[in-house]
């Protein structure tokens, strides 16, 4: 496209009225970038200034260095407790997003895998079975919302995993933009395991109980551990089956003695982050 693209809102050399930041307030057409509202199959266009051509397709290269489960900003990388984690630095987990009620308000997390679909835990859909009752913020840190890189998306459809497994697939009603705040992880390759040792984090803006970073995204970790080990009687005893994972402090520590699930965890595969969702045992061992 050699001509100049115009502002989606002016009305010359071209009067139009079917794309306007009125007519489609949530497609981003406030400025005179490249969009598409109307999802053209051939991609985004735009109108022209050109005055024998109204609008054209825009010719828009790939995002360079924009692969899965490589943040722009690197993670803090905080192990611990959950509940004394880290605040974690801003859009370091650009595919962390807050799954919401559709009157905004946040009761669960999940995982960007793809522009158009959401990992999450069944056990949050169990208050609606209507994709319409929920809405996924993007791009943000603070639960508060307020930043300008915010992107939300409603829900086109909800698909539960198999055999009453807690995992949901949720689609959204039409892909995120990309960017260095908004990106997906990486999935494991089929039955892969994860290596004794490995980094695995959880992130979220779950209960602080007065540890402080309240309402900020934060981040706390564990490494693996074989599940042979945690399967010991002094340990686990045979509760960790295969389809699940274990990680945490068995050689003893100042936190008290505990056993937690989580069903979604990121690990560092070959210096990606790439997204495990098992059943997952963290377990603690007082001193």
């Amino acid at each position: 496209m050699s001509q100049q693209s115009w502002a989606w809102s002016a009305q010359t050399p071209h009067s139009h009225s079917s794309f306007t930041p009125e007519t489609h307030p949530t497609k981003g057409l406030e400025g005179n970038s490249c969009r598409n509202p109307d999802n053209d199959v051939n991609g985004p266009w735009c109108y022209t200034t050109d005055s024998n051509k109204k609008w054209d397709y825009c010719q828009i290269p790939d995002c360079a260095g924009l692969s899965c489960g490589t943040p722009a900003i690197k993670p803090r990388r905080c192990f611990g407790r959950i509940v004394g984690g880290c605040v974690s630095k801003a859009h370091s987990w650009p595919w962390q997003i807050s799954l919401r009620t559709s009157t905004g308000i946040h009761f669960c997390g999940g995982t960007l895998i793809d522009p158009q679909w959401v990992l999450t835990a069944a056990h949050c859909l169990e208050r609606s079975t209507r994709p319409s009752a929920y809405k996924v913020l993007l791009g943000i840190h603070t639960e508060r919302a307020t930043e300008s890189s915010k992107q939300e998306r409603g829900l086109e459809k909800m698909v539960l995993g198999p055999n009453g497994a807690d995992i949901a697939l949720l689609k959204l009603d039409r892909p995120v933009l990309l960017s260095d705040k908004v990106q997906p992880a990486c999935l494991p390759e089929k039955d892969h395991i994860v290596p004794s040792g490995t980094e695995c984090y959880v992130t979220g803006w779950g209960e602080t109980q007065g540890t402080g970073g309240e309402g900020i995204l934060k981040e706390t970790g564990f490494p693996v551990i074989e599940n042979r080990v945690c399967n010991r009687p002094a340990y686990l005893n045979g509760r960790v089956k295969d389809h699940e994972m274990c990680a945490g402090n068995i050689e003893g520590g100042t936190d008290s003695c505990q056993v937690r699930t989580t069903p979604k965890y990121k690990c560092e595969i070959d210096a990606r982050a790439v997204f495990f969702f098992f059943n997952l045992f963290t377990a603690v061992q007082n001193t």
